[in-house]
């Protein structure tokens, strides 16, 4: 570009002349009154602005310290798509002269959205830079590292040492065998991503999530620690530390790593006031199902509700349980939160509909007295 505006001073920025090499005449008349400022604030500070011959090493120097943002490394040598350090990544323009280098350092980023509306990086005006330079001008910023990543082949982690500046990799190393921390976050990861789905993360473990959120949420005085997004990626890598595979962690148990989240405390608080099962008045024991939106519920077929005339609360007491009222078939008949209500406004008529559909089942007149066993 220097070069480029030289020729173009030189025939006193002709139009014709600078076509003929692709210079934008006009452009490059705008250029003189800067660079005449540059050499007028270099003069007063002293300077030597005299022409020298220009040495190519200096300049790429230069632009190195300039740019040292936009360092870039070419992620093979059959494509110019190049990473750029803060992780950012973009093409190297097809025009450049330097496709064959595999560190540079990038003056222009252009991003250009194209018909699809996909935006691409473009990479323009770079500069072929040496590794030796960056560790004479920037030593604090140059570091060997492991690099730790997931096969894409094996699935499985693997890692070597890597050379980097800042946070960009300029190179790999030798291989060298992963930390158990850093593979456990690496397979923590694609679990979180759901390429890596745990078999045993089930129904279960998710019901016990819900048990102890919703304590913590109507029972705040306990402290019971919530498990958030970020609880459940801590316990995932724990549950990952250990294991180089994925194949490994896919069996996992699981359901012990959600319970370590609370102390043996917490755990008893989360039993007694969040309790998995109730037991009903008639002895009869049935499920909660804790709900993300909504409250608490147990559902339970008519025969198993005989006798049954107040539902046990939870969360200390603060919380009725809402009952969702079966017939024989599991099929809902009412939900309500008063059971002896029902068994005084609602039973005498539905014991009528229900008696001519399961005939077999008893449908004793007073429900409130001890319950009957279902014939057979």
């Amino acid at each position: 570009m220097m070069r480029a505006w030289k020729y173009a001073s030189s025939k006193n920025f002709n139009t014709d002349a600078c076509r003929r090499l692709g210079i934008h005449a006009a452009t490059s008349r705008q250029v003189q009154p800067l660079f005449q400022q540059f050499l007028s604030i270099a003069e007063n500070q002293g300077l030597d602005t005299s022409p020298k011959p220009l040495v190519d090493e200096n300049l790429q120097r230069c632009l190195l310290i300039a740019f040292s943002d936009r360092v870039a490394r070419r992620l093979d040598k059959g494509t110019l798509r190049c990473e750029l350090v803060h992780g950012r990544r973009g093409d190297l323009a097809r025009q450049s002269v330097v496709d064959h280098a595999s560190i540079l350092v990038i003056a222009e980023i252009q991003e250009i959205e194209g018909r699809d509306k996909q935006v691409q990086t473009i990479l323009t005006s770079a500069t072929a830079i040496e590794e030796d330079w960056l560790i004479q001008h920037f030593p604090n910023d140059y570091s060997e590292k492991q690099d730790v990543r997931l096969d894409a082949e094996t699935k499985r982690v693997v890692a070597r040492k890597a050379i980097f500046f800042r946070d960009l990799m300029i190179r790999t190393g030798s291989p060298t065998e992963p930390t158990a921390e850093a593979a456990a976050e690496i397979l923590a990861r694609e679990a979180l991503k759901g390429t890596n789905v745990f078999k045993k993360w089930d129904a279960n473990v998710e019901a016990w999530i819900r048990r102890v959120n919703s304590l913590s949420q109507n029972c705040p005085e306990l402290e019971i620690p919530t498990i958030d997004d970020l609880a459940r990626e801590a316990i995932i890598t724990q549950a990952c530390l250990g294991a180089f595979s994925m194949k490994e962690i896919r069996e996992r148990e699981i359901l012990p790593h959600v319970k370590q989240w609370l102390n043996g405390t917490q755990t008893h608080l989360v039993e007694k006031f969040a309790p998995e099962k109730i037991v009903l008045s008639n002895g009869k024991k049935v499920r909660v199902e804790y709900r993300d939106a909504g409250d608490p519920m147990i559902s339970a077929r008519i025969q198993d509700l005989l006798g049954v005339t107040q539902i046990p609360s939870i969360y200390m007491d603060r919380q009725k349980l809402q009952i969702q009222i079966l017939a024989p078939n599991f099929r809902p008949v009412q939900i309500t939160c008063d059971i002896l209500g029902f068994w005084k406004e609602q039973y005498p008529a539905r014991k009528k509909e229900l008696q001519r559909q399961y005939p077999k089942h008893a449908w004793p007149d007073n429900p409130l007295a001890a319950p009957i066993p279902r014939q057979k």
